[in-house]
């Protein structure tokens, strides 16, 4: 068994012990991994199937997909997870196998997998072709020229294809926008976009009777996106939750887009982002730099009253020196973890400071025990808004030594992680006076509430709060809850502008994306913090 594992998927897993069982699916399993070990899980798979599963431990636990030569398929896990979902439809028949192994620490993990019952897919009628470039494609086709010189000369420039006003003129395209044309090869039944600019897993569209496939967009000039493309993404037999997550079981970088993203330092095609800047997208100098950083000191921190234990992590830039007993800007944020891996918020932070932006400010990474604590926390959750002014405020000032005032306090986060800053401190605005909200989902309501939009509702029947705003809201995300994130920014901004409140919504052509918002942050610190 040992034989068939290569080096590579070795180095991931631990080599102190490796134990190897061969189960049948659909299994259910409650594996206990001492610290150093390796379990490897041998799974037959035929063309096609569609594996699918949970995986949850009580510590961090590595997880990666092999196929029959020991070579890595997918990472089904980011370092540090706890759980993850599993998603894999098998491109090729043959004996893959799961890798599972446990760190320093020892995991009892619990496993569920099965093969899923597939439904045949439906037919995606094609649109008009607004690309030129797609149209002279069908045209050849249809004039007897082969599949594989089309899409050379397709493809002679990369993907996606990017057209200006002037080649579409009877596009009638703005002087701002662009047709870009998503294609993609090989796909039997169907390939969907992932990430923006659609949020309903937009088809493309088969070129003829042969494997390519298209679609084309009217994007601003300005857009900055990252997305994935899905061949053959399997139709389950279940429900739209289960087909919704289908997606992940395929969707993998554009393999013909030069520009490419890892967003959690993962280089397989299934977590590899593709990327499209357009002409006019915002400037991403901010997140540059080689200049050293000071390290930020991570701790693990247990509440009583959530009931659990998280990482912690607290940054001090130069120019504040620990246990010094001053008064600074505070800057916390939600996703701890994505915001510094997927967003490097210390090097933001750190070019704000030197350029003058902002003043030298604390930084804190509150990151969640795991992704089922991340969705009952982070949506105006009382207990958990108690958490950061009863526990992890007086936890930041012991291990600094610092003194913070509420209306130098940020909190700010993304989605779910925009909604919890808000919430927090509409709940605690002498502890936190400034929110930095990017794509927060304001959308939200609880299950028992009557209409969408609860915090909204809240704010608007309430007193006036001693609370700044800065919202972001990309222009794709239109298709969030019941009203959308865009929508229900902007209404939030209309209440805010009401009641009184310093507010500022700033609108960018991108979807509901980390590649967007590490882009924009910047944008937010200085507005709250540059004063």
């Amino acid at each position: 068994m040992l034989k068939r594992m290569n080096t590579l998927a070795l180095a991931v897993a631990s080599t102190a012990l490796v134990t190897t069982a061969a189960w049948a699916l659909p299994l259910q399993q409650t594996l206990s991994l001492p610290a150093g070990e390796t379990r490897v899980v041998d799974l037959e798979l035929a063309q096609g199937d569609y594996l699918r599963g949970q995986l949850s431990g009580n510590g961090p636990v590595n997880a990666l997909l092999v196929d029959s030569e020991g070579a890595p398929v997918r990472h089904l896990t980011r370092a540090g997870d706890v759980d993850a979902r599993v998603a894999f439809r098998a491109s090729q028949g043959q004996a893959y196998q799961l890798v599972l192994s446990a760190g320093d620490a020892p995991v009892q993990l619990s496993l569920a997998l099965e093969k899923a019952p597939l439904l045949a897919p439906g037919e995606v009628n094609a649109p008009e072709m607004d690309s030129p470039q797609v149209r002279r494609a069908l045209a050849a086709l249809q004039a007897g020229q082969s599949v594989d010189e089309v899409w050379s000369g397709l493809t002679a420039s990369g993907t996606p294809l990017i057209e200006w006003p002037q080649d579409v003129p009877e596009a009638e395209l703005a002087a701002d926008e662009r047709l870009v044309t998503f294609i993609w090869r090989g796909a039997r039944e169907r390939v969907l976009m992932l990430g923006a600019p659609g949020y309903e897993h937009d088809p493309l569209f088969r070129l003829g009777n042969s494997d390519i496939w298209f679609r084309s967009y009217r994007l601003p000039s300005d857009t900055r996106m990252s997305y994935k493309l899905a061949p053959d993404v399997p139709q389950v037999a279940g429900t739209e939750r289960e087909q919704r997550v289908a997606i992940m079981a395929t969707a993998q970088r554009d393999p013909l887009n030069p520009n490419q993203w890892s967003p959690d330092g993962l280089n397989d095609r299934y977590n590899l982002n593709s990327i499209l800047e357009l002409d006019q997208a915002p400037s991403d100098l901010l997140l540059k730099g080689d200049r050293p950083l000071p390290n930020a000191r991570h701790y693990r921190l247990s509440s009583e009253r959530l009931g659990n234990t998280r990482d912690v992590d607290i940054w001090l830039p130069e120019g504040i020196e620990a246990g010094s007993g001053e008064q600074v800007p505070l800057a916390i944020f939600f996703d701890g973890a994505e915001y510094q891996s997927r967003v490097p918020t210390p090097r933001i932070l750190s070019n704000l400071i030197e350029s003058g932006q902002i003043p030298p400010t604390a930084a804190v990474f509150v990151s969640n025990p795991s992704r089922a604590a991340r969705r009952t926390e982070l949506p105006c959750n009382a207990d958990f808004a108690d958490f950061m002014a009863e526990e992890l405020l007086p936890f930041v000032v012991d291990k600094t030594g610092l003194h913070f005032s509420g209306d130098k306090t940020l909190l700010a986060g993304a989605s779910f992680g925009g909604l919890a800053s808000a919430c927090t401190a509409y709940r605690y605005p002498q502890h936190f006076g400034l929110v930095l909200s990017q794509s927060g989902s304001f959308w939200w309501s609880p299950a028992d509430a009557e209409r969408p939009e609860w915090l909204n509702a809240q704010l608007a029947k309430s007193e006036h709060l001693p609370i700044r705003f800065y919202l972001s809201a990309g222009r794709f995300e239109t298709d969030f809850g019941e009203s959308g994130i865009l929508n229900a920014n902007r209404q939030l901004e209309q209440i805010l502008q009401i009641k009184g409140y310093p507010v500022k919504l700033e609108e960018f052509s991108a979807g509901h994306d980390y590649f967007h918002w590490r882009a924009t942050l910047g944008r937010g610190l200085v507005h709250l913090l540059g004063d």
